[in-house]
């Protein structure tokens, strides 16, 4: 059965080259678009699952419109606003701030660290997101200023 089927396609393709040769090619580009679209897709449904509250987590996102410009979206809010939702609404369990430091120096004695992308966070920080910890207690970190464990 599978031996007849591809005479009769080789038949086909010899007697029709041009409309074969297109419809492989809009099979080929067909198969790869879907395929993009499925990782895309399962890239995208994949951020921080690997939380154990990762359905209970949520971001606050800023939409801010502008007379004379189009809307700004933002991942960011007033400072005050966590205290405030985890005071006003019982619904909301723990409210955690992100705040971006830019470039920091490190130092300990002699040696110096220059890390990017520095973010200051609350100390509730570790009751919201689920991390390993190589050492220390996720209970207890951050709760002095200025301290990383």
């Amino acid at each position: 059965m599978i031996k007849n089927l591809l005479l009769v396609a080789l038949r086909n393709f010899k007697r029709d080259k041009s409309y074969s040769l297109l419809n492989i090619l809009g099979l080929t580009i067909g198969i790869t678009f879907s395929l993009f679209l499925i990782f895309y897709i399962k890239d995208e449904l994949s951020y921080d699952r690997y939380n154990e509250k990762a359905g209970r987590i949520f971001r606050i996102n800023s939409h801010i419109k502008e007379a004379d410009k189009d809307t700004m979206r933002w991942a960011a809010t007033p400072f005050p606003m966590a205290p405030a939702l985890a005071n006003d609404y019982p619904e909301v369990e723990e409210a955690v701030r992100f705040i971006g430091n830019g470039k920091v120096m490190y130092k300990n004695g002699d040696l110096r660290i220059y890390e990017d992308k520095v973010f200051v966070a609350d100390s509730n920080l570790f009751r919201v997101f689920t991390h390993k910890f190589i050492a220390g207690n996720p209970l207890t970190a951050l709760k002095d200023p200025k301290s990383m464990c």
